[in-house]
């Protein structure tokens, strides 16, 4: 059964954050070790093996659309087409619309669609429950796993788990010291939130640019902003969330 991973935010809207794990199903990860025996966690040991993972675990929860798409990636050492991207995630739209509300409005940053959204929080509690429902259901069986492939594919070749793969990835594209850590960045997480929550107007031009340049990274570089979207870094990215009005 589909997992509903949400973040929830105090204010005005709620923002909702797609894990970029699979949220359908329990995909193990495998273990390695670096030079300093540090534990890292990876998804698996190729891009095609994850593929492979996500088919057999959860098959039952995908469409056959996405089934197909994933099938395909694995039979091409497990990446994921940029056509089948875009018809994962039309086929996910469509589904919305069946249900009855109005299609999600997408955003991509450095071609990945951004995995979270605001919402107007002035709906009844049941009606809400219902929408989250019809969201997860939709995004489960149409997109979720080929979200997470393609992802991978762009920004995750180690395949590391969590904020190993962030740091990795801004490591490799040098955009920190190769002494910059986990903790480096959970700091710079932190200090970013902080900034925005006391302000009283997080969205404020001059807020953003505030808490943008208390990173130890340029949140508006092009290959820095590619590492958040494909390693689900949401929290720096809310920004740049689409406001969504599901209901007609």
């Amino acid at each position: 059964m589909c997992k509903n991973f949400r973040t929830i935010l105090t204010g005005i809207c709620i923002t909702i954050c797609i894990s970029s794990v699979s949220a359908c199903g329990t995909n193990s990860a495998t273990t390695s070790k670096s030079s300093s025996e540090t534990k890292v966690l990876r998804y698996a040991d190729s891009l095609q093996e994850m593929a492979q993972q996500i088919l057999n675990q959860d098959k039952n929860t995908m469409n056959d659309t996405q089934r197909e798409i994933i099938e395909r990636a694995i039979q091409n050492d497990g990446k994921v087409s940029t056509a089948d991207y875009e018809r994962a995630w039309q086929a996910y739209n469509q589904c919305i619309v069946d249900k009855g509300y109005n299609p999600q409005p997408l955003v991509q940053i450095e071609g990945i669609y951004l995995d979270g959204y605001s919402l107007d929080t002035s709906y009844t509690e049941e009606l809400q429950q219902k929408f989250e429902n019809d969201e997860s259901s939709c995004l489960c069986e149409n997109v979720l796993e080929v979200q997470s492939l393609y992802k991978a594919s762009k920004g995750n070749p180690n395949l590391l788990t969590g904020d190993d793969a962030i740091v990795d990835c801004l490591r490799r594209e040098n955009l920190v010291p190769k002494s910059y850590t986990v903790k480096n960045f959970s700091q710079d997480q932190t200090q970013y939130t902080e900034i925005r929550a006391k302000s009283g107007q997080p969205f404020a031009p001059e807020t953003l640019k505030k808490a943008a340049e208390s990173l130890s990274f340029d949140l508006d570089n092009n290959a820095a902003r590619l590492c958040l979207a494909t390693n689900g870094a949401n929290v720096l990215l809310r920004s740049n969330a689409p406001r969504w009005h599901p209901f007609k």
